[in-house]
């Protein structure tokens, strides 16, 4: 990927707390999103994806999980899954949620092992030394890649990222669980924050629908979402009616 990429990914990440030194944006970036350009580019930047694994390390709970499971599947070019794969399973090693792993589980390995960075893929030297020092989390998708320990001292605290992320606060309370999700769904993947059924919702979250529907019934009582009895089917819309970004 270009620098300019690299560069727009990282200052997405130094939004919303990590410490990088330069451009920061305005906007506060859609994280599932930012995850999935973020396994696009790591390649061509040790230094984004070690300061990812530790954000993610300290913050996981911000990411709606289920949300990421479907986008990795539908969104992510098959080449960068083993990349993502990789970043979640070096951020539950170092403390977040095993349940970021279920959009590690759906990703596929590399054909051949391989290292990771750009620059070790260019000198025999260095790729032999990545994979001496692989981890264990990284070869089992085929990719050598060290471990390292979190860099706390570049990650700020997480009141700095709600004051300037407010739209985290509704995610960090949820947990990242199925709620978030379907929140985030309907905020962001469908027209006029609106699905056409149970079933439809259940393929966009990538989760079984009986979770889905439990999941719901929560979301309505907390006033989120409302359900819709489409006119002569038997179909239930299910329409966002507070915002994503509201408190549960």
């Amino acid at each position: 990927m270009a620098k300019k990429e690299i560069d727009k990914v990282i200052a997405q990440w130094a939004k919303v707390g990590v410490f990088f030194g330069g451009s920061v944006a305005r906007k506060t970036p859609d994280l599932e999103r930012l995850l999935l350009n973020t396994a696009q580019c790591v390649c061509g930047s040790a230094r984004l994806f070690y300061h990812c694994v530790s954000w993610l390390s300290q913050y996981g709970n911000f990411v709606a999980r289920h949300r990421l499971k479907h986008l990795t599947q539908t969104g992510l070019p098959v080449e960068h899954q083993p990349a993502l794969a990789a970043l979640l399973s070096l951020a539950v090693k170092h403390g977040a949620s095993r349940e970021l792993l279920i959009a590690a589980d759906v990703c596929q390995k590399v054909d051949a092992p391989r290292p990771l960075f750009d620059v070790q893929q260019r000198s025999k030297t260095l790729a032999n030394i990545a994979k001496q020092q692989a981890s264990d989390e990284a070869l089992h998708w085929n990719l050598w890649v060290t471990d390292q320990a979190p860099k706390l001292d570049a990650i700020r605290p997480a009141h700095w990222i709600i004051e300037r992320n407010t739209d985290y606060l509704a995610r960090i309370i949820r947990k990242g669980d199925l709620r978030c999700s379907i929140l985030q769904v309907l905020e962001h993947d469908t027209p006029n924050r609106t699905v056409e059924s149970e079933i439809s919702l259940a393929q966009l979250c990538s989760a079984n629908r009986i979770a889905v529907r439990h999941a719901l019934d929560d979301l309505e009582l907390e006033g989120f979402i409302e359900r819709i009895k489409t006119p002569g089917t038997r179909n239930i819309q299910i329409q966002l009616t507070a915002p994503a970004t509201a408190l549960g």
